[in-house]
C-alpha cells in the first residue's frame, strides 16, 4: 500500500479527503449528502472570512492530481453553525473552523489557516508544524472554475526528516481555490471546478447533490 503523501495530508487538512471513506463514513454518508440546516446570513465581521467564507449550504467540488497523473474530484459541502464559527462536510469527515480577530483557527487545533494582518511577510506555526507565511495578497489565478484576481497566498514549509511544502490560494468572496502540496517525489494538487448552492431534484425522497455552475 503506498504511504500517505503530504498532499494527502495537506488537502484533508482542509476537510478535503484525500483517501477512500471508512466504512463508518459511509454508512453515514446519506447525512452529509443531505442539505446542511444553518445559519443563513452569519457573519464574522472579520476581514480574514473574505477569503475563507462558509456560506451554509454551499457545495465545493475540485479537481485533483497527483505525482502519478491520476487524477479525481473532491467535494466539500459548508455548514455554518454561527456568527464566527462554521464547518466543511465531507464523506470521509468533518472539519471545523472559528473566525477570530487573530485570524481563521482551526478548531480543535488551535493552529491558524489564515493569520492577521492579511499582508506579505505575516508568519505562524502552521498546522503540519512548519513555518506558514503569506507570500502575496494580489494573485491571479486560473483554474477550471475560472480566473481569480486579488488573490491570498500562503506557503507552509517543513523541514527536518519529513520536509514538505503546501501552497494554498484563498480567493476574494470564493475561498480555496487551489491547494498543492509536496514531499519528496509525493505530489497533490486539487484545483476549483465548481462551487456555490447545490439544487435538489428528483421526486419527493430523493437527495441528490448537484453542482450549481461557479458565479
Amino acid at each position: 500500500m503506498r504511504p500517505r503523501s503530504a498532499g494527502a495530508l495537506a488537502l484533508s487538512a482542509l476537510a478535503i479527503g484525500c483517501g477512500p471513506a471508512s466504512e463508518g463514513a459511509r454508512a453515514s454518508a446519506p447525512a452529509w449528502a443531505a442539505p446542511p440546516v444553518g445559519l443563513e446570513g452569519a457573519s464574522s465581521g472579520t476581514r480574514a472570512e473574505r477569503y475563507f467564507p462558509l456560506i451554509d449550504g454551499h457545495v465545493y467540488l475540485y479537481a485533483t492530481s497527483n505525482e502519478s497523473g491520476a487524477g479525481g474530484i473532491l467535494i466539500a459541502r459548508v455548514h455554518r453553525s454561527g456568527e464566527r464559527a462554521g464547518e466543511l462536510r465531507f464523506p470521509s469527515g468533518v472539519k471545523r473552523f472559528e473566525y477570530a480577530p487573530e485570524g481563521i483557527v482551526l478548531a480543535g487545533k488551535g493552529s491558524f489557516l489564515l493569520k492577521e494582518p492579511i499582508a506579505p511577510g505575516t508568519s505562524w506555526i502552521g498546522e503540519h508544524g512548519g513555518r506558514a507565511q503569506i507570500l502575496g495578497v494580489e494573485a491571479t489565478i486560473e483554474v477550471p472554475a475560472g480566473r481569480f484576481t486579488g488573490c491570498v497566498q500562503t506557503l507552509e514549509e517543513r523541514s527536518g526528516d519529513r520536509p514538505a511544502r503546501y501552497l494554498s490560494t484563498f480567493c476574494p468572496d470564493v475561498g480555496v481555490v487551489s491547494l498543492e502540496a509536496e514531499s519528496g517525489a509525493s505530489y497533490d494538487r486539487a484545483d476549483l471546478k465548481s462551487y456555490g448552492p447545490s439544487m435538489q431534484v428528483g421526486p419527493d425522497g430523493l437527495q441528490r447533490i448537484e453542482i450549481a455552475p461557479a458565479p
